[in-house]
């Protein structure tokens, strides 16, 4: 049965801690849960580290021992502690007051308690916030540690844990804590994540991690071996496939100096990416709308998918605009077995046309084919064993625009968990997506037929809510522009953007995301003055925003972010003075 208040042992350690040593006591002390004992370890230090902790020693446990680094302080501490909790501050960062009490609230059975933190610098000034992505911990737990969000001091563990699995490993220096949090996942402990600020850890030249050589050996082995020792069961679980798992993994280890474990993880990669997988297996439905396309245009598309390396696909192709057509050419064009022709009996609109392919496609896959745009030969095989082997439900690849001038969009570079990111930066491009049936049908997800303009960027929105990209980046795809396509058409961009605002703004799950639709709204802004400002219409459009609850709700956000720009750019004395001149403005003065 878990104790209501029960005893916290707050440990800290401390080598050569006179400069930060204090600080770190005085916010252990002004903690505001009491059923707490705080133990200080000494580990041989040659500075003025005694004195200062001896004038607390009527308030804390003080020990001193020979060096012998980190661990060993800490082991000594968890042998002598008797608390049922265990909390480690390094001598060199800080405690906010309510750090324990937050974390003992949220005690559960064989669970460890992590939370957001500060970066702070020598002088204790903030230089950081590290918000650590919620959900993502939600979603899976072990992601703390693999993507490398857990910071020791801000947790809070068990003391039949390190009964469990053991004390710290003293041949380490730098990495004693991922060895350790590793081993008690691997006994079963799980990481639960409170959104909130509780500590503030220190940036120095004096840190072991900036002095000691053992870094970079000792950080590849640990991530080395956390690849290795990690189950497979618990890969597939977290990462849906052993590939993904490790493309997942690289994606970690490029923000870190650890090119050692990198190379690791690239050659399992490698070698998972060229087991022999049987494609033809799988079928891809391919749907094309068409509206006002010329026969030869129509003919280019279908050919470049008639010239995929893929072969088991069916091409759903929807006649929008029956008026407009000749059936002989219509049926001449499409004279091939695998061509399922469909003819509105009045002009639906591309949303309404994309959803009667959805539900009569047969293929195991869904892609999409602009009917001006064309698919490079090798599209279809490329995406299809991508989303095999990573067994996710969504991908999207590069792509080439072609106009005025040749462009490659690196489009693919947008991957993972990049729903809130495309709320105010979509670049996915229609006929470059792929996307598994089964998804679409278990979700019941399908195009909103109200609206024409900015529906690709509604529907990926509603997918990604629900799972990650796969992103390639790989241009795969010829998309062809002219003056009334949207990149040239001001008027189209504004009418999709408000559309676009519309949907998020309605919708439960992505209208609490204030920040990114504060910057859907300045581009939304930016693109109605740009484009016509004596238009009477599009002001109302915008006068209605900015003066919508969450527009306002959003200002305080705006105002920092411009004034973070403008010190960056322009100096303190140039922003105070900006400050000023907008808080007499607001006045009236000016």
């Amino acid at each position: 049965m878990k104790t209501k208040s029960p005893k916290v042992s707050l440990i800290i350690p401390v080598y050569n801690g006179a400069d930060y040593v204090e600080e770190a006591i005085k916010s252990a002390l002004s903690q505001t849960y009491k059923n707490l004992e705080i133990i200080i370890v000494n580990d041989g230090s040659k500075d003025n580290t005694d004195g200062i902790c001896k004038k607390y020693e009527d308030k804390i446990k003080y020990i001193k021992k020979e060096n012998g680094g980190v661990s060993t302080a800490l082991n000594l501490a968890i042998k002598n502690m008797t608390g049922e909790y265990f909390s480690w501050l390094s001598h060199d960062d800080l405690y906010n007051p309510q750090k324990i009490e937050e974390e003992v609230s949220q005690i559960e059975e064989n669970t460890i308690i992590m939370s957001d933190y500060n970066i702070i610098d020598e002088n204790s000034n903030i230089k950081q916030n590290i918000i650590i992505p919620h959900e993502v911990i939600e979603r899976h737990y072990e992601f703390a540690l693999l993507k490398g969000y857990i910071n020791g001091l801000s947790l809070l563990i068990p003391k039949k844990a390190f009964e469990e699995v053991g004390l710290f490993n003293e041949n380490l220096r730098c990495t004693q804590d991922y060895d350790m949090w590793f081993r008690m996942l691997l006994k079963g402990y799980k990481f639960k994540h409170i959104p909130k600020v509780l500590v503030s850890t220190r940036i120095h030249s004096q840190q072991v991690t900036n002095t000691s050589p053992k870094m970079i050996t000792e950080g590849n082995q640990l991530w080395i071996d956390m690849m290795k020792e990690l189950p497979l069961d618990t890969k597939l679980k977290i990462n849906k496939s052993e590939y993904n798992f490790y493309r997942e993994m690289i994606k970690v280890l490029k923000e870190t100096p650890y090119k050692g474990a990198l190379e690791f993880a690239e050659i399992k990669l490698e070698k998972l990416k060229n087991i022999d997988i049987d494609l033809e297996k799988y079928k891809v439905s391919i749907i094309i709308p068409f509206y006002d396309e010329p026969i030869t245009i129509l003919e280019r598309s279908l050919n470049s998918i008639l010239s995929q390396t893929h072969k088991n696909y069916e091409i759903i192709m929807i006649n929008d605009n029956p008026s407009k057509y000749n059936e002989k050419e219509i049926f001449k064009l499409i004279n091939q077995k695998n061509i399922i022709y469909i003819k509105n009996e009045k002009n639906l609109g591309v949303s309404a046309s994309r959803n009667k392919g959805i539900k009569c496609a047969s293929g195991e896959y869904i892609a999409f084919l602009d009917a001006d745009d064309e698919f490079l030969n090798d599209k279809l095989e490329v995406q299809l064993k991508e989303l095999v082997l990573t067994g996710e439900d969504f991908s999207h690849t590069s792509y080439k625009r072609i106009g005025k001038e040749k462009l490659i969009i690196n489009s693919g570079k947008q991957d993972g968990d990049i729903c809130k990111q495309c709320i105010y930066s979509c670049g996915i491009a229609t006929p470059t997506v792929m996307i598994k049936k089964d998804f679409l049908t278990k979700y019941n997800l399908k195009y909103n037929e109200k609206i024409q303009i900015g529906e690709d960027t509604c529907f990926w929105l509603d997918i990604l809510q629900l799972t990650n990209a796969i992103g390639i980046d790989i241009p795969l795809t010829n998309v062809y522009i002219d003056k009334e396509s949207a990149a040239y058409n001001t008027e189209k961009q504004i009418t999709g953007l408000k559309n676009i605002m519309t949907y998020v703004l309605n919708s439960e799950r992505l209208n609490k995301y204030d920040f990114e639709i504060a910057n859907l709204s300045k581009a939304y802004i930016n693109m109605v003055l740009s484009f016509d400002t004596n238009n009477s219409d599009l002001l109302y459009e915008y006068n209605k925003i900015i003066n919508s609850k969450s527009w306002k709700i959003t200002k305080p956000l705006r105002l920092i972010s411009k004034t973070l720009k403008t010190l960056k750019n322009e100096g303190i004395k140039l922003t105070i003075r900006k400050i000023n001149n907008y808080i007499k403005l607001k006045k009236g003065e000016i």
